[in-house]
């Protein structure tokens, strides 16, 4: 299972469009910084079966996370990291 790191907006490139075409079932993707800005995207919600968004990146920039989406910690996120091999950060 793969984790997908996303910290790009989704109006600033195509980060997370190309993060989705490359999901396969049980990959797992993760917001951070900029790409939280995703959080509502529908691509999201109908391609990731798990979807993450780093909480403090969401609260910094004003995004509501909905229920569909985790919002996680740090912690979490380094225990998501090695749970998950590869990891793929996606930034384009």
């Amino acid at each position: 299972m793969t984790l997908h790191i996303v910290n790009q907006s989704p109006y600033a490139g195509s980060a997370l469009s190309d993060c989705l075409n490359a999901l396969h079932p049980g990959d797992a993707v993760v917001l951070i910084e900029d790409g939280v800005y995703a959080v509502n995207d529908p691509r999201l919600s109908a391609s990731a079966d798990n979807s993450f968004c780093l909480g403090a990146d969401a609260i910094a920039r004003g995004v509501t996370v909905p229920e569909s989406i985790e919002t996680i910690d740090e912690a979490r996120w380094v225990a998501l990291c090695a749970e998950h091999n590869p990891i793929v950060s996606w930034f384009r």
